[in-house]
């Protein structure tokens, strides 16, 4: 690893780290079910997922949708879940060779639940209103 690559990986590292710290202790202050972050990207794959960070028991966790291309998520809920897709996808590297966008989102600790029913439905609307709806509109300057 060059020393620039150490670098960009101990930066990564502070940033996961720091939002992870936050996370914690806003759920100390909120009940259950409020979400503390959602997070709608597009991976190397040209897959979408939804990170949602959820307050459960005073604690942060993730919960994590995935979509096609456009966004659409498949009926099954164990192909929507995938609290392991972030350990497979980037094992115990921090940073992998190349960055996927959502290695922020996923961060540290990666999902380790799988998705509730209501997380799925909201995650596919999500997903689908950006990645379908939203890539549809034109959104560049007159």
């Amino acid at each position: 690893m060059s020393r620039e690559q150490a670098t960009e990986s101990k930066e990564v590292h502070d940033v996961l780290v720091a939002r992870w710290r936050g996370f914690q202790t806003l759920a100390k202050t909120l009940p259950n079910h409020h979400i503390l972050a959602v997070e709608l990207i597009r991976t190397l794959e040209d897959t979408t997922i939804a990170v949602f960070t959820v307050v459960k028991d005073g604690t942060p966790i993730r919960y994590v949708v995935t979509g096609d291309s456009r966004g659409r998520v498949k009926a099954n809920p164990g192909h929507c879940a995938s609290p392991d897709k972030a350990e497979a996808d980037f094992g115990t590297k921090l940073v992998p060779d190349v960055a996927d966008p959502a290695v922020i989102a996923l961060g540290i600790p990666p999902p380790q639940q799988p998705s509730t029913p209501g997380v799925v439905a909201v995650g596919g609307g999500l997903l689908a209103a950006a990645f379908d709806v939203g890539e549809r509109v034109d959104i560049s300057p007159k």
